[in-house]
């Protein structure tokens, strides 16, 4: 380990002992602050009863002053710590980890080198990002003790299932080295034409269901067709269908909401013994079947072969043409089950469903080590970048940080995420 590494894990470890250290030294001048603030008090009404004394002509005499506290320097930065404890708790617990997991890493990096062992682990370090999960839920316990209730995980659960679907497809696309920006729109779209063939045309909920779901799937097979028999850049061509598709959200309703769904689709969303199971269930049958496809069956491994090399995939026989087409059609089906999800929770349907949808999905498939230029990630990765997304998400609302806010820190996080890839790919590079 380079000795400036080791500087910055030793610094970590001991700022995180002092603050823990700190802490634990304010708790226990709890009880004389205590005191102190009780004493303010007693003299607060004393003085106050004096001064009605004055106003109503009473003699004043008979009222015991107490002597004024004096509140030290030392008393007041104990104040301001016990302010700002849950804080500094956070910031020592991370902290730590950081200086232990770092001196850990290096440690088995090295027994790896001495066993001859040169790719220390997959790009998708699952592991990794495991502890990064443990660590936000130990920050936000500290910082909310809502945070750690049943109901606020259920609550999680049922808030992520809308992310959790279009992550999959959204996971497939980004393999494939491509990008997907149209899943909002594809969502808020098929949602609306939900609701019309539902409410104004008596269509029984299965066949809306299915119809709707088909019909993302068309959009991404459109987005699929585009980039692969026209050439064009993904961004490019599904920023278009992004802008396509939310206009004709808007033109088909006007602008206008529907409301008021039939109960057999909204009951998809509501709850069983207060658990959202058919969300759950739904969710879990959308990822399974991503992983299994993605590592077990040849169109999974195609998809890997043109995001690692598409001109090495072209050699080896591979008809890039229709892989491609295959993963957009995957992330405009999910789009489809992620409007089933969120229509029949909110029991409506609005032009304006799942704006940014695109940015939350992307920034969950990257936190969960899928690479940005393709060839990289799995599903298990992509269901713990979830997780963090949605923990974030809660913890920030627990908290009480404005949307604004919230918005910046998705946005670092996807920055961040995407600058540790580019570190690792250079790191792997240089080591082989």
């Amino acid at each position: 380990m380079k000795k400036n590494i080791k500087i910055v894990f030793i610094v970590c470890l001991v700022i995180g002992i002092a603050l823990g250290a700190l802490n634990l030294f304010a708790n226990a001048r709890k009880p004389h602050l205590a005191e102190i603030e009780q004493q303010q008090a007693a003299r607060k009404k004393a003085l106050a009863q004096i001064a009605a004394a004055d106003v109503l002509g009473i003699n004043p005499d008979e009222v015991e002053v107490p002597d004024e506290v004096e509140i030290t320097a030392g008393d007041r930065f104990v104040m301001g710590v016990n302010g700002a404890s849950s804080l500094l708790w956070v910031l020592a617990v991370d902290l730590l980890i950081v200086g232990v997991g770092g001196f850990l890493y290096t440690a088995w990096k090295g027994r790896q080198k001495e066993k001859g062992v040169k790719k220390l682990g997959s790009s998708n370090n699952v592991t990794g990002i495991v502890i990064a999960l443990l660590a936000l839920c130990l920050d936000l316990a500290i910082a909310s003790p809502v945070f750690l209730t049943g109901s606020n995980f259920l609550n999680v659960f049922q808030q992520i299932s809308i992310n959790f679907v279009v992550a999959v497809g959204m996971t497939f696309v980004i393999i494939s080295g491509g990008i997907d920006l149209s899943v909002g729109s594809n969502i808020a779209l098929s949602g609306l034409l939900m609701g019309i063939l539902m409410k104004n045309y008596n269509v029984p909920v299965v066949v809306t269901i299915v119809s709707c779901i088909l019909f993302s799937g068309i959009i991404g097979l459109v987005n699929g067709l585009l980039i692969s028999f026209l050439d064009l850049p993904p961004f490019i061509a599904t920023l278009g269908m992004m802008s396509i598709v939310r206009g004709a959200a808007y033109t088909v309703t006007a602008g206008q909401p529907i409301y008021t769904f039939p109960s057999g689709f909204t009951a998809v969303s509501g709850r069983v013994a207060g658990i959202p199971l058919w969300s759950t269930l739904i969710m879990l049958t959308v990822i399974l079947l991503g992983w299994y496809i993605l590592r077990y069956t040849r169109i999974g491994r195609f998809t890997y072969a043109i995001g690692g090399n598409e001109n090495c995939a072209k050699l080896s026989g591979i008809n890039l043409k229709k892989v491609k087409c295959f993963v957009y059609i995957v992330s405009g089906l999910c789009c489809g089950v992620a409007a089933l999800l969120l229509s029949s929770r909110l029991d409506s349907a609005v032009p304006t469903n799942a704006d940014g949808q695109e940015m939350d999905a992307i920034a969950a498939v990257v936190i969960g080590g899928t690479s940005m230029s393709g060839g990289e990630g799995s599903m298990i990765g992509t269901l713990i970048g979830i997780l963090i997304i949605g923990i974030i998400a809660n913890g920030l609302n627990l908290l009480g940080v404005a949307q604004g806010p919230q918005k910046m820190v998705k946005g670092l996080i996807i920055v961040v995420a995407v600058i540790i890839d580019v570190i690792r790919r250079k790191a792997s590079q240089s080591s082989k």
